[in-house]
């Protein structure tokens, strides 16, 4: 079945396309021009996926490397707003990088493959043609992310729908591997060969447009479990709320840089500014491990912001919410009844480090953390004061209705007795 966009899909496919098959087919372009054009398309590929897939809402269903900037977001509900786009979901991050990072380190090498076939085609690599290929690439993408947001794609796709990972393998193996083994062996690339793979890759593109194939689909929204936690919020205003001292917690999150540096992949920063000491001089190497632990203690102060800096907790009369104000959304909730204990942990590190205590919140198999509490005490005391006013109210209430029942109970047989006297 043809998918409704389909049409526009097929255009772009054709824009992408069509002036390689061209080349090939009437231009004589060499392995080293179709290489080129393969080459640069992976890269636009890459870029435009990880763009799109920063603004996609439905739930990643898998995450990515979990030592990579951002892991500690794939929780997170909201998104951030900026100008007429869409939000930006921190929790697509983690999954954006480690996208951009496999870039990084293929997308060089394959440049290297492709220089060596350049260097070795006969008669030159046509720069005009080449250039038009090129920008039929780049118009065919960018067309593609202004359909994305017209149609509202990202509220049906999650990250990893958005980031066409599978693709861009076979661009890199299919495309500009087997052409690369093929130049390699020395003899002059048939036509016909070249023919084949610029169709083959304009029937992919064709198919996966018009019919959707390789395109994953995202859950609907009746599966997506994350929207009934927006349901479970009461209706109307808490009865408190506690705000996280952000300032405290911002000032606490550079104290563990050190450790970060000596994990991977973090330590390989250490190891570089050692090489570049060794190598080039010993202020060169302390200036780059100078820039590496501000860079590391930059992004752990970032993290924790986004990740606790902006969270404030609502009690209502049966629950606990954990609200985000920075991404306007609720995290996590508990039932007030379910709660077994809240306490006040104490740390080694307490009479150090600014801000609170961390207070602890019991559930029935779950414990959640709450770092850095303008109020820990007064917290606590409400949960436990409440639930101690509601547990007496109750009491009284089952003594009352018990005092009711006992009363009514004795009338219906009094008058039950005088009945039988009456009419007997």
């Amino acid at each position: 079945m043809i998918r409704p966009d389909g049409p526009t899909r097929i255009v772009r496919a054709i824009l992408a396309n069509l002036v390689a098959v061209v080349g090939v087919a009437v231009l004589g372009w060499s392995v080293g021009a179709l290489l080129i054009v393969y080459w640069v398309e992976a890269a636009v590929v890459t870029v435009r996926g990880a763009f799109q897939g920063l603004f996609a809402q439905r739930q990643p269903e898998d995450t990515a490397l979990t030592s990579l900037p951002g892991q500690s977001w794939d929780e997170k509900r909201g998104g951030v707003s900026f100008g007429p786009l869409p939000p930006i979901y921190p929790r697509n991050i983690h999954v954006v990088l480690s996208g951009i990072l496999a870039m990084l380190i293929f997308w060089p090498i394959a440049g290297a493959v492709v220089v060596v076939a350049v260097e070795s085609s006969s008669g030159g690599i046509p720069a005009g043609s080449l250039a038009l290929a090129v920008l039929g690439v780049i118009a065919s993408h960018v067309v593609g992310i202004v359909e994305y947001f017209w149609t509202t794609q990202y509220t049906d796709w999650s990250v990893r729908s958005a980031m066409p990972g599978s693709y861009v393998v076979g661009v890199f193996i299919l495309g500009i591997g087997g052409l690369s083994a093929l130049d390699a062996s020395g003899r002059a690339a048939p036509v016909g060969v070249l023919i084949a793979a610029t169709t083959v890759k304009l029937l992919v593109d064709l198919s996966r447009g018009a019919l959707g194939f390789g395109l994953r689909s995202s859950p609907s929204p009746v599966d997506w479990a994350d929207e009934s936690l927006e349901q479970q919020v009461p209706d109307g205003d808490p009865t408190a709320v506690f705000e996280t001292d952000r300032r405290s917690l911002l000032v606490r999150a550079p104290a563990l840089t050190p450790l970060v540096l000596m994990a991977p992949p973090y330590a390989i920063l250490p190891l570089l500014a050692g090489v570049i000491g060794l190598f080039v001089g010993t202020q060169a190497g302390i200036l780059t491990l100078g820039a590496a632990v501000a860079l590391v203690a930059g992004g752990r102060v970032i993290g924790v912001d986004v990740k606790r800096g902006h969270l404030e907790y609502r009690v209502y009369h049966n629950q606990v919410v954990a609200y985000d104000t920075l991404l306007e959304a609720p995290q996590w909730t508990v039932q007030r009844k379910t709660i077994e204990n809240i306490a006040i942990v104490s740390s080694i590190f307490d009479p150090i480090r600014p801000g609170t205590p961390t207070v602890v919140v019991s559930t029935y198999g779950d414990d959640r953390r709450l770092y850095a509490l303008a109020r820990p005490t007064d917290f606590v005391d409400t949960i436990r004061g409440e639930d101690r006013w509601a547990s007496a109210l109750g009491i009284r209430l089952r003594l009352s209705s018990g005092h009711i029942q006992y009363h009514a109970c004795w009338r219906e047989s009094e008058s039950k007795s005088w009945s039988s006297l009456i009419f007997s």
